[in-house]
């Protein structure tokens, strides 16, 4: 099996980091325009038993960019299964966040017979079904308002400091107060955020939500209490073999909120579905 950082599929150089022994667990990180990185060590505590490959979606952070056409969703799952083959993997569990859910849940649709188990934190079969989605839909209004008065003046627009504010301005939404510092500092580190744009219709158009019968893995559904983005309960009743949990006071990133919470909800999931 490989052990370096990032493997050529279709056609781009997709990055991982490798850390852990066990089974693979592959981390999928949400988006567009963020990487692997804001999980930090906070899934540590998953090290000791599962071999976890945290990926970059091609165009996001260490990966390869690639032409704008094939930002999509249905491609960023056709690279996690060139990965997998390419590692030598024949079966793998993977975990994803938000859009990472978005990409998880694709995945186990169209390669069912080389996935385990899923874990979907704080995502949702439908984009525009949820609760957050208005909120912030006027952030968006704002940013793009600003923006393009700047272009009636200049005449361009510097698309990645558009993009990183409209990240920054709607954190808030995302995490707890006590988090804010550090991940602004995240945001702020970040390039080619610019993805944003390109992938933005993409992720509004996002629908599973009559296909979640076929999957047939156990399912770990994991949401923040006080999430506004996402939305569980079709998760829930559409794939039958799932089981919900609530991390409680977390917003979006329950993983950061409660790492030790979240990390005893994984492990007591994955020791049942082994029994």
């Amino acid at each position: 099996m490989r052990n370096i950082p990032e493997i050529k599929v279709n056609g781009i150089n997709l990055y991982y980091k490798k850390r852990g022994k066990g089974n693979p667990m592959y981390v999928l990180h949400g988006g567009p325009g963020l990487d692997h990185r804001y999980f930090g060590r906070s899934l540590a505590g998953l090290e000791s038993y599962r071999e976890l490959y945290y990926i970059d979606f091609r165009g996001h952070g260490k990966s390869s960019k690639a032409g704008k056409k094939t930002y999509t969703l249905d491609t960023f799952t056709d690279d996690i299964n060139a990965l997998r083959e390419a590692l030598g993997h024949e079966t793998v569990e993977i975990l994803g966040h938000s859009m990472g859910g978005f990409v998880a849940l694709l995945y186990a649709l169209r390669y069912p017979r080389h996935l385990d188990t899923l874990i979907l934190v704080d995502t949702t079969a439908k984009q525009t079904d949820i609760k957050g989605y208005y909120p912030l839909k006027a952030v968006l209004m704002y940013t793009n308002l600003k923006y393009y008065l700047q272009y009636r003046v200049k005449k361009t627009i510097d698309k990645e400091s558009f993009a990183r504010e409209i990240l920054l301005k709607s954190w808030p939404i995302y995490v707890s107060e006590r988090l804010l510092p550090e991940y602004s500092d995240y945001i702020k580190s970040l390039r080619g955020v610019s993805i944003f744009f390109d992938m933005k219709q993409e992720l509004q158009l996002f629908d599973v939500s009559k296909e979640l019968e076929n999957i047939h893995q156990p399912t770990l559904i994991i949401f923040g209490e006080k999430d506004p983005l996402m939305e569980g309960g079709r998760l829930l009743k559409g794939i039958r073999q799932s089981r919900f949990s609530v991390i409680p006071s977390a917003k979006h990133l329950p993983f950061l909120e409660d790492e030790k919470y979240f990390n005893m909800v994984v492990r007591e999931f994955l020791t049942g579905k082994m029994l």
